[in-house]
């Protein structure tokens, strides 16, 4: 008898566990009452939660973040867990992206109790920090490396740092608050901005037996530079790798974005011959094009097409290289003279400084105009707000009020200026 009872009871016990496990475990459900919908707050702010989520069984991990109308998170989540059925919580949520745009996002609320997820989207509207210039950097060469300096709000320029080492470019990734210099020894160092302290370094950029020639830009707020053992790397403000691309049997010298598309100059390997190749962002090859003239730029052109400018003799050539059927052109006529350097412009040209004069370019005929004559540029770059203009000669800064030929302002230095770029508050 007591056997059966035994029985009976092990019986009862396994058929009530096998109930429990059966029922479904059923989602979290939330209810917010603050935020409510369509409020409006700015980049840097906090705002209010205020929410009651329950669960049958918990434990229960609450996150709150804001993500945009793609669903990308913008912010750093707050994360509250409970190890019991129901969690209330009535707090601040503090938030900080410079780098949000004005428009529309939603605040999100995601429950997780282990097994389901729910997530509450309260949709806001946030206003975001005009984009503002914070500084001008420029780099000038003397004997034994380079002296950096900048220029604020109060109109001069003031020297800020120095390396001592012979710098082939360099850039300002303001996302990073850094900037970068890239050594004919193969070395890319950044700098924290604006107190100018290291903050990393990336090492053997350089090929045996091959004369090192790089380049280093921004782009998307990674900070890429060349490799000659046949890599482009794209770095974040840590130094670590985010973007590799592989170039196929050559080093690349230049490089250059247009529309999305990544495009690189290589010197082949064992050879003088150069060639043209376009990548994927994330690496590897889309096509290649061998070139039998020095390169010297590349620049957009339209959805299908890029302008490359080279050397034909002692002139200057432009070719059209199309890159669905993987096809070089000439484009318009040789220009007489010596290139310095050439840029795309704001109105939708080509400004390019050639020989002791500057030179504006049709986007899509190639017809050339003089803009402004006796002003040389060894390279020159337009300031994104303002718009003006900066041409750099030797030791002279010029600033233009383009598409005006006006000099607005001028810069001497002691020494050779080798770059110029801008930090901006985002």
């Amino acid at each position: 008898m007591r056997f059966i009872c035994t029985l009976l009871l092990i019986t009862s016990l396994f058929l009530t566990l096998a109930c429990k496990k059966e029922k479904k475990n059923e989602a979290p459900v939330i209810n917010s009452l603050y935020p409510q919908a369509n409020i409006t707050l700015n980049a840097i702010d906090s705002v209010r939660v205020k929410v009651n989520i329950a669960d049958d069984y918990g434990p229960l991990t609450v996150s709150v973040y804001i993500v945009n109308e793609q669903l990308q998170v913008f912010t750093t989540s707050m994360v509250k867990t409970f190890s019991g059925s129901e969690i209330n919580i009535d707090e601040f949520y503090f938030f900080n992206n410079k780098y949000f745009e004005t428009g529309i996002y939603y605040l999100v609320i995601h429950a997780d109790d282990g097994e389901n997820i729910v997530n509450k989207f309260i949709k806001v509207n946030i206003i975001g920090i005009q984009r503002a210039l914070k500084s001008v950097y420029v780099g000038v060469r003397d004997l034994s490396g380079l002296k950096i300096y900048c220029i604020d709000n109060s109109a001069g320029f003031n020297q800020v740092g120095y390396i001592s080492k012979n710098i082939i470019s360099s850039c300002v990734n303001s996302y990073s608050e850094q900037i970068s210099f890239l050594s004919d020894d193969g070395n890319l160092i950044s700098y924290s901005l604006p107190d100018f302290q290291e903050v990393w370094q990336k090492t053997g950029l350089t090929a045996p037996g091959h004369v090192f020639k790089g380049e280093a830009k921004v782009y998307e707020n990674y900070t890429y530079v060349t490799d000659a053992n046949g890599y482009i790397y794209g770095y974040d403000n840590m130094g670590n790798v985010k973007k590799m691309n592989s170039i196929t049997s050559g080093a690349p010298i230049f490089f250059n974005f247009c529309d999305n598309n990544l495009f690189a100059f290589v010197e082949e390997n064992l050879s003088s011959n150069y060639s043209i190749q376009l990548l994927y962002p994330n690496g590897g090859l889309i096509s290649k094009y061998m070139i039998n003239f020095l390169p010297y730029n590349i620049l957009s052109h339209d959805a299908n097409s890029v302008i490359v400018w080279g050397k034909s003799l002692n002139n200057i050539q432009m070719y059209t290289y199309y890159t669905e059927i993987n096809n070089l052109q000439t484009f318009g006529n040789q220009i007489v003279g010596l290139y310095n350097y050439a840029i795309e412009t704001w109105d939708n040209q080509y400004l390019l400084s050639v020989g002791n004069e500057l030179r504006l370019v049709e986007k899509f005929y190639g017809n050339s105009t003089i803009y402004a004559s006796g002003n040389k540029a060894d390279f020159m770059k337009f300031e994104d707000i303002s718009k003006y203009l900066y041409l750099v000669d030797s030791n002279n800064i010029s600033v233009l009020n383009y598409p005006n030929s006006t000099v607005l302002n001028n810069y001497n230095f002691n020494e050779k200026i080798v770059f110029i770029d801008y930090y901006y508050n985002k």
